[in-house]
């Protein structure tokens, strides 16, 4: 089992997290980045297709997971932290999503992302996924 050793002043939230706790959190963020997704679907077909979203990350994990003899939680610990990561990324921008999904759903085009709105975007999400790999 690996042992997250974190850097002196650094709290790893998940440190004693055994392998059956990756499991289990890779479920509900699995559950939650589904949930996500599928406020953004606006047809029966998108709403089906978006869980399949964390699906596939799901089995390319389990896949990855049981290959080996060990009980190596590295593929867990990713898949939790992109996730969560995307999920939360869906949170903070609820309120501009929101607006997106109402132009398209009243029949009127969404609106293009500026330069500037998809350098925030992707600023965000980068700063999530650090900050999860950071305290995960």
């Amino acid at each position: 089992m690996p042992s997250s050793v974190a850097e002196p002043g650094i709290i790893m939230l998940t440190s004693s997290f055994s392998l059956t706790h990756w499991w289990l959190a890779a479920v509900a963020s699995g559950i939650a980045l589904a949930i996500a997704a599928q406020s953004m679907a606006i047809t029966a077909r998108t709403k089906a297709l978006s869980v399949l979203l964390p699906l596939v990350g799901a089995a390319a994990v389990f896949m990855g997971t049981t290959k080996r003899d060990d009980e190596e939680a590295t593929p867990l610990m990713l898949y939790v932290a992109i996730t969560l990561s995307l999920t939360l990324t869906r949170v903070i921008f609820a309120k501009h999503i929101r607006r997106q999904l109402d132009l398209k759903r009243s029949g009127k085009p969404m609106e293009e992302m500026t330069g500037a709105q998809t350098t925030v975007f992707l600023l965000t999400l980068v700063a999530i996924i650090a900050a999860m790999a950071a305290f995960l």
